[in-house]
């Protein structure tokens, strides 16, 4: 059995009502799951109570929460960036989620200076708040589409250069965003040591219908490294109850040496 442990975004079905949502999961045969904050309608003390209740009816693991995001452009947004982590921190705590994920929470179009500002005051409250309640913060590489900063070796390292100088913070490595930017070869040298979980998906996070040489080399490369983290499936919201469980067939091949 590989020690690689498979877990799946409820972010697929953020659509659905969380019962039909976690409901669906279970029935995929899923054991675990990503909490995506995407999947609340509204993020407080009852709705995660009730978010808790349904995971231990369904009988599923919360290995991670991927935080509700925001790419900041200015000041005035800073408050909103750090409510929404400090929530997404509380859901992940009372979850029982040991890592959220986290985006640099800010916009790639904005000078260095002010996007490195702005990350600073952002990090500088949610960082803290998330290690009280003994979270793993993991900084996710993002797509070359997304309108937030962070897609390359040199722009998370500038990223964790602002916000992380005891380097603490681990990393979220999306394999999607990775093949498509070439960069899937360069964040493993960089972060293996730091890898804490993992987005898998075809690109443009597609389903895997069959097996490909690139999966089936960064697989072997996470097992070189001896990663024993997450592998979540983050699969758009479009995907068939048939690709999902094909996607999940083929990993689980992958993951198990077929």
């Amino acid at each position: 059995m590989s020690p690689l442990k498979l877990s799946f975004s409820n972010g697929t079905f953020s659509k659905y009502k969380l019962e039909e949502n976690l409901a669906a999961i279970q029935k995929l045969g899923f054991e675990n799951i990503e909490f995506n904050m995407k999947s609340v309608e509204v993020a407080d003390d009852m709705s995660v109570y009730a978010a808790k209740k349904l995971i231990n009816e369904y009988g599923l693991n919360c290995l991670t929460l991927h935080a509700a995001t925001l790419p900041v452009k200015d000041e005035v947004e800073i408050h909103r960036a750090v409510y929404y982590g400090k929530i997404s921190a509380d859901f992940a705590h009372k979850l029982s989620a040991p890592t959220m994920v986290v985006h640099s929470n800010v916009s790639r179009r904005l000078p260095q200076e002010q996007r490195n500002m702005l990350m600073a005051k952002i990090f500088k409250e949610l960082k803290p708040y998330a290690e009280n309640l003994n979270l793993k913060i993991a900084l996710e590489n993002l797509s070359y589409a997304s309108s937030g900063f962070g897609k390359n070796v040199s722009e998370l390292e500038e990223i964790l250069g602002i916000i992380d100088c005891e380097g603490t913070m681990g990393v979220t490595l999306d394999f999607c965003h990775a093949t498509a930017a070439g960069t899937t070869q360069s964040l493993l040298e960089k972060y293996h040591k730091r890898l804490c979980n993992v987005h898998l998906s075809n690109r443009v996070h597609i389903p895997f219908i069959e097996e490909t040489p690139n999966l089936k080399d960064f697989i072997a490369k996470l097992q070189q490294y001896k990663y024993r983290g997450p592998v979540t499936l983050e699969l758009n919201r479009k995907c068939t109850t048939q690709e999902i469980l094909q996607t999940k067939a083929v990993v689980e091949k992958v993951l198990g040496g077929g």
